[in-house]
């Protein structure tokens, strides 16, 4: 039924003008929320309203007051809702919304640009996107012509959506699936077999936001690059999350003065970054910590190396250190407590039989990351091309993705690991 409702406002979509395009936007983006949150739609379809009426009195009016109201019920209600009073819950997409709300108010504050009001709300409410991203900025998604149909585009949006599929279903919810029980060195391997699959399950979703995305004529932001062969924490985050990452130093790392502050206060101002990044995820002291962990290695690791003296092989080893402890970190995010966390990683010092198949998940998994986010595979997704010898391979590479969702029975069901931040 969804997809058929979708399918027909895509036609629809492409039939009529550009004054009608972002209601259509709108309303399958609510029918969608709809469907998967329901009576959340409200409270979310409201911040949008809101917001949208703020940017648009900032075009004609620079007054701080449009900024600071909204900006100031979003972040309470951010406080309220994480805190669960009253047993309301954390609304899906609430951060997402958040986080692109504050952005155009301040765009709109610094730089007026002229906006229709649709055009703000279909920005807000994009469905592709709310649930977990990437975080777009307006500037970058609305447009002021109408999306023509393009056959091309569209083909590369199933291609997106197939892919995406498949690092979701097949590697993601099947190939790095573990339950961190261990101890010992089969500990260490499930932590590492999450981490991998952790990355799956995002990207999979950024993914298929991506494709959605280009089905509707929009190139969203790429939002991941190969995050585990950074060769430093600071890397790390150029590659993991970017549009997040790109929020944060944006709207608060270069407002507090970033790098133009003396050491100490640049110092605290990293750190802040990093705990407002941790409490976006949740307020519980895990997620603070995991937030103050990673500052503290941006920091160490700003003072402490010099990496541009690294021989080859030391850099190949501090790569290597830089993904045992992004994955040891991950860990925060799925513990009740610290006492669990500190309880966890005791365990990894623990002796216990050698277990040889999550030794061999671990195994086809770092093959699959591999693989897969190569730029010889994954350029078949990202690129169009009439060459024969890329078309053999853009096509066998989707028949067999197909092939092993068709084979593998694989579920649909969709539950992203981000759709609870």
């Amino acid at each position: 039924m969804s997809i058929a409702i979708t399918i027909c406002a895509i036609i629809l979509y492409y039939i009529v003008g550009k004054r009608c395009q972002s209601w259509i936007l709108i309303a399958l983006s609510l029918f969608v929320y709809w469907q998967v949150a329901q009576w959340n739609v409200l409270l979310l379809f409201t911040i949008a309203v809101m917001v949208g009426i703020c940017a648009l009195y900032l075009e004609r009016n620079n007054t701080k007051t449009a900024v600071v109201i909204p900006v100031s019920v979003i972040i309470a209600g951010f406080i309220f809702l994480r805190s669960d009073v009253g047993g309301i819950g954390f609304p899906l997409g609430y951060s997402v919304l958040a986080f692109t709300s504050i952005s155009i108010l301040i765009d709109q504050y610094r730089n007026p640009a002229h906006y229709r009001y649709a055009d703000i709300l279909s920005y807000l409410l994009f469905f592709p996107k709310i649930f977990a991203g990437p975080i777009e900025r307006a500037s970058n998604f609305i447009s002021s012509s109408k999306k023509q149909f393009n056959g091309w585009s569209c083909y590369a949006g199933f291609k997106y959506l197939i892919f995406a599929a498949f690092c979701k279903l097949v590697v993601a919810d099947n190939l790095t699936s573990t339950e961190i029980t261990g101890g010992g060195v089969n500990l260490w391997m499930e932590i590492f077999l999450y981490s991998i699959g952790f990355f799956f399950d995002f990207w999979a979703y950024t993914l298929m936001a991506i494709g959605l995305g280009k089905l509707f004529g929009y190139d969203l932001s790429a939002n991941f690059f190969k995050p585990y062969f950074s060769s430093s924490f600071r890397e790390f985050w150029h590659r993991w999350n970017i549009t997040l990452g790109t929020w944060l130093r944006d709207y608060i790392y270069i407002p507090l003065g970033g790098n133009k502050l003396p050491y100490i206060k640049r110092t605290l101002a990293v750190l802040f970054v990093f705990i407002v990044s941790g409490v976006w995820h949740g307020t519980t002291l895990p997620f603070i910590a995991w937030g103050i962990c990673h500052g503290l290695l941006i920091i160490a690791e700003r003072s402490l190396f010099n990496r541009n003296s690294f021989s080859p092989p030391l850099k190949v080893a501090y790569s290597i250190v830089v993904f045992i402890f992004v994955s040891l970190l991950w860990q925060l995010f799925i513990v009740d407590s610290l006492g669990s966390a500190i309880q966890r990683y005791a365990s990894l010092f623990e002796s216990e039989p050698f277990h040889g198949d999550i030794a061999g998940k671990l195994g086809l998994s770092v093959l699959a990351y591999i693989l897969l986010t190569s730029s010889g595979v994954f350029s078949l997704v990202q690129r169009s091309s009439d060459n024969r010898t890329f078309v053999i391979a853009e096509v066998s590479m989707l028949a067999v993705m197909l092939s092993a969702l068709v084979l593998l029975n694989c579920p649909m069901s969709f539950n992203f690991f981000y759709f609870r931040f």
